[in-house]
């Protein structure tokens, strides 16, 4: 089995405080008897988190395309994720709020879809996938080819400035978007609950699938809680992830983190490498930090 981790580490230093104070028996176990084979990614300004980038590299291609795999689409449509969000105006600038806390729900979700759906119409050639409430699939058979944005998975949680499209078109589209959602009803009735509004939406994840699948397990279970900045819900997230999947037999273990995936594999060890694995216990720390 092949078991990838996607947000297993982060540079925020919180975030290594957090995971400095966890006993993880199993983790240790699994990088003592698996040795580094290859790594992916290059830096934590990077669109794609590195885990998209291992799993292109995995499925054979060039670049990542999550949202044709979150669709589970085949070659013939280029795909984009459509996150709703709420851009937190302030004094140092413009946050992306993470989706976790917009409290949007299935229902309404679909209510601000079918909005947007007036920008990118079915009747165009548009086709529309509400995974969840949070995550949509917008697909086109040649409106997306070529555009290239940051992954939600970057920009949620930050300022949005350094993570912003360099194309006109997506930022057109987003403009166009928070026009529309601008003094919607929608959003009166959260702004009553006390809810965020949805006042833009995030496009990102842009790309076509080629088709292939790759032999790998992905636990995602780190991941929202990390956006989110619930560091307890991250250290119990990595707690079950110990006690359950890292307890079991793996040929192979990619662990991913802001700037690089890293996979270690059973290799045939000298017997030099065997005495120095039996008499020094594996830094698990510092092989998340390095990610």
């Amino acid at each position: 089995m092949h078991l990838m981790i996607p947000h297993a580490a982060a540079l925020d230093e919180a975030a290594r405080h957090a995971f400095a104070g966890l006993a993880l028996p199993n983790l240790a176990a699994q990088l003592g008897r698996l040795s580094p084979e290859q790594s992916w990614g290059g830096d934590e300004f990077s669109p794609h988190p590195s885990h998209h980038t291992a799993l292109a590299a995995l499925r054979g291609q060039a670049e990542p395309s999550a949202a044709a795999w979150a669709v589970d689409a085949g070659p013939e449509l280029g795909w984009a994720l459509l996150t709703p969000v709420h851009l937190s105006v302030g004094t140092d600038g413009v946050d992306v709020l993470p989706p976790q806390a917009l409290n949007l729900s299935e229902s309404d979700a679909a209510r601000f879809a079918a909005l947007l759906q007036e920008l990118w119409p079915e009747a165009e050639g548009w086709h529309w996938r509400l995974l969840n409430a949070t995550r949509w699939a917008l697909g086109h058979a040649s409106a997306l080819d070529g555009l290239q944005a940051a992954s939600i998975e970057r920009a949620a949680g930050r300022p949005i400035e350094p993570w912003l499209p360099d194309s006109r078109v997506l930022r057109r589209w987003q403009n166009e978007a928070q026009m529309l959602l601008h003094d919607q009803a929608l959003n009166d009735e959260r702004e009553a609950r006390g809810d965020p509004v949805i006042n833009s939406v995030w496009i990102g994840d842009i790309g076509r699938s080629n088709g292939r699948r790759a032999d790998v397990t992905v636990d995602d279970r780190l991941t929202a809680p990390l956006l989110n900045g619930d560091l307890a819900g991250w250290a119990e997230g990595w707690q079950r992830l110990d006690a359950g999947p890292l307890a079991q037999p793996l040929d192979s273990l990619t662990l991913c983190g802001e700037r690089f995936a890293r996979r270690f594999t059973r290799q045939p060890l000298s017997l030099m490498d065997k005495l120095r694995r039996a008499f020094k216990a594996p830094d698990v720390a510092a092989t998340l930090e390095a990610l």
